[in-house]
């Protein structure tokens, strides 16, 4: 089932005559919960597009996060989503949360930011290694998120995916939770500085979970789309030593069968003079790029749409 449909639009001459009828396309981009980095892409770029496009209507739908646009891009009911580069290998090769549930549709558009993951505590709690949240009321992030998988492919590479006490919640919620005494820690992938984090950190002392050489090595194991990566001193209040954690390069996504005049314009949207500073507004993060190598790692192709827009820029090989 295809989600995009044709809007007739009407456009006014300025000289007399009969009006002209041009068609917009309206398509629908999946995001993710309230307090990530996806959450305000997705709403920061349907607006721009709808301000500047004219063959374009983008409409932002809140999701759980990448395996839900995932799977719902799959089915045909999301025409484009974000999600994290170890969703979009599980769901290419079939393993994990999409054992049975393989997809060659799929295809890529643009590399946005790299997302750490967030392991956020109380500086006060007397966690400080990741050994240290065993028996822990621990938010792995809601179910269908990139931060519930990637938390569950750490665990599992940590030797603790059945030693803590599991709460799935979005990313505002576990930090209302954690400043309400109802959890011990969060997990959270999303790029710098992520909001809900941010936002805890003006109220308390936090501390953040570094991640050591050897379970970073065994999650790489898990998924070629992990790397390391480093979380700055001073990313967040009173976190004032650098941070090692794991992260994923945040993914622009799309379908086989979406149109490429379709995709082309909205990737020429993304790279709109215009757009970079309006984005970065939205959300200091937003570093779009073509990634055909970061694609090429978990498997999918680059859109042609995508890809044509590239190869006219000269922007291909550039990762």
């Amino acid at each position: 089932m295809r989600c995009y449909m044709m809007v007739p639009v009407m456009a006014s001459l300025m000289i007399a005559g009969p009006a002209l009828t041009q068609e917009k396309t309206n398509v629908v981009l999946g995001s993710s919960s309230v307090g990530g980095s996806y959450y305000m892409y997705a709403g920061g770029l349907a607006t721009f597009v709808n301000d500047n496009s004219d063959t374009l209507v983008v409409t932002a739908q809140t999701t759980r996060g990448s395996v839900e646009n995932a799977r719902l891009l799959a089915s045909g009911r999301l025409d484009f989503g974000f999600a994290n580069g170890g969703v979009v290998y599980e769901q290419n090769v079939g393993k994990g949360q999409f054992v049975d549930a393989a997809a060659d549709s799929i295809r890529g558009i643009a590399i946005v930011d790299i997302a750490p993951l967030h392991l956020v505590t109380f500086a006060d709690s007397g966690i400080k290694t990741l050994g240290d949240l065993r028996d822990k009321r621990v938010s792995v992030g809601a179910p269908g998120s990139g931060s519930a998988n990637t938390t569950a492919n750490l665990l599992e590479a940590a030797d603790l995916a059945s030693a803590i006490d599991v709460r799935n919640l979005g990313f505002d919620e576990s930090a209302a939770n954690m400043r309400d005494g109802n959890l011990d820690a969060f997990s959270a992938s999303s790029s710098l500085p992520m909001p809900a984090v941010l936002d805890l950190a003006t109220s308390r002392d936090i501390a953040l979970l570094g991640i050591d050489n050897q379970v970073a090595a065994n999650l790489q194991e898990i998924s070629p789309a992990y790397q390391k990566v480093t979380i700055p001193a001073g990313t967040y209040p009173g976190v004032d030593a650098d941070v090692a954690s794991v992260g994923v390069p945040s993914m622009l996504i799309t379908r086989a069968d979406i149109p490429d005049d379709v995709v082309y314009e909205l990737v020429s949207q993304i790279f709109a003079d215009e757009a970079e500073t309006y984005m970065r507004n939205v959300y200091n993060a937003w570093s779009p790029y073509p990634g055909e190598g970061a694609f090429g790692v978990v498997g999918i192709p680059l859109h042609p749409g995508a890809e044509r827009f590239y190869r006219e820029k000269g922007m291909l090989g550039q990762d």
